[in-house]
């Protein structure tokens, strides 16, 4: 048998693909303003780590991986997940 041939280990590329939504680009953005408000705010550490927590979810969760949550809430799928779900029978 012939030796199989390795697998090149594929290199992550920042596709701005990723990122591309409108709703993507303004929960990241919501994400950086929660985070330099909680830089900002010195007199309540409680709140200024709720502020860091939220806005490290927003822009991971929601902006990079895109998941929003008022899609899971309004019970509202995506179009890829719409097509998995309810193919069309053309």
């Amino acid at each position: 048998m012939a030796k199989k041939a390795k697998k090149e280990k594929k290199r992550w590329k920042f596709l701005w693909k990723n990122v591309g939504g409108l709703g993507r680009l303004n929960r990241i953005a919501a994400g950086v303003a929660l985070l330099y408000g909680a830089s900002k705010m010195k007199d309540d550490p409680e709140k200024a780590a709720a502020l860091v927590g939220f806005g490290t979810y927003l822009i991971v969760i929601g902006g990079l991986l895109g998941w929003c949550s008022l899609r899971a809430v309004c019970k509202k799928p995506t179009k890829r997940a719409f097509r998995r779900h309810y193919p069309d029978t053309e």
